[in-house]
């Protein structure tokens, strides 16, 4: 059984990879904003070098940094990839308990850094470090979870800049989305959440080997709406440092939370930059979220339904 469905996320990863590789813009960072090492799933990451990869005996050092758990460690460590090649591995170390397979072909000259620790989740920035030529690779994610229903895949995003530059890797301050439409089925539908990494740059803390303190606190402005337009006002906010779950519930009072869990609701949520910590020390700059939606479908719907997640980033329109 583990063999079968070890061959079938790798199939479907190697389809990722193979259906991204037109589309796909490329960088010398890219961020995976969610990951998960939970026992019996199976994350798998695709990464691809180009061309122009001409580092030491013909292999590019690929900069793996983890940020994992409910308070966001940093653990880091270094792979490799050659020019023109596709590496596809688990994140989680096959020789540490973690639970992976390791890489999709065992004979793959390229190296991996995997994650050591079961039963965590997180997000990823892998980054080039040795060819100082931007636009060298790409990658995608592909995750199945059979205990929470979810099967998904999506593509790394990229920062577009040459991290050879140390001042680069991580940074993503291209990214400022901090208005978002959020919305989410009456809970006898779906339970919905939403897994929020804090973006801007990440460059310093990735140098010193220390923790992403970036913070972003989203608010709802002071008003949820039901399914009929009708408004529920009442000021809610939840702070994000790094990393960090929102839920329904932290996006409205739970007076106003009763009366849309029947049929849903929608949140036009503002987040904001938070410059010092929460004991007021100062902290990293950030500069927007990228926001990744999970939605659980409940065992009343009914099958073949009930239990399949479903995750997607969430846009960020402009109201």
């Amino acid at each position: 059984m583990k063999k079968t469905f070890q061959k079938t996320l790798i199939a479907a990863a190697a389809g990722v990879a193979m259906m991204s590789a037109v589309g796909t813009a490329s960088a010398n960072s890219l961020l995976f904003p969610y990951w998960t090492t939970t026992t019996g799933a199976q994350s798998v990451l695709s990464i691809s070098g180009n061309a122009a990869i001409v580092g030491a005996s013909g292999k590019e050092t690929l900069h793996y940094v983890y940020n994992y758990g409910p308070t966001c460690i940093h653990a880091d460590g270094n792979g490799s990839i050659t020019a023109n090649d596709l590496m596809q591995h688990s994140i989680a170390n096959p020789l540490l308990g973690a639970g992976g397979f390791g890489k999709a072909v065992p004979t793959d000259a390229s190296t991996p850094y995997y994650f050591n620790t079961p039963n965590s989740y997180g997000f990823l920035v892998v980054s080039t470090k040795t060819t100082n030529v931007a636009n060298l690779i790409t990658g995608e994610m592909a995750i199945v979870d059979p205990s929470t229903g979810l099967v998904t895949s999506y593509a790394g995003i990229s920062n577009g800049l040459d991290t050879t530059v140390a001042g680069n890797e991580g940074n993503f301050t291209s990214i400022t989305d901090q208005k978002f439409n959020l919305s989410f089925y009456g809970s006898g539908v779906t339970t919905t959440s939403w897994f929020g990494v804090v973006v801007g740059d990440m460059s310093a803390k990735i140098t010193g080997g220390l923790n992403w303190d970036g913070s972003q606190t989203i608010s709802n402005q002071g008003f949820a709406y039901n399914n009929d337009e009708a408004a529920l006002s009442g000021i809610a906010t939840k702070r994000i440092t790094c990393a960090g779950t929102i839920l329904p519930s932290d996006l409205t009072n739970s007076n106003n939370l009763a009366a849309l869990n029947a049929n849903g609701g929608l949140v036009h949520a503002l987040a904001t930059t938070n410059l010092t910590d929460v004991n007021g020390a100062n902290i990293s700059n950030s500069t927007g979220l990228v926001l990744s939606k999970m939605q659980t479908v409940q065992a009343a719907v009914g099958a073949p339904f009930a239990g399949k997640q479903f995750l997607h980033r969430e846009a960020a329109p402009a109201f």
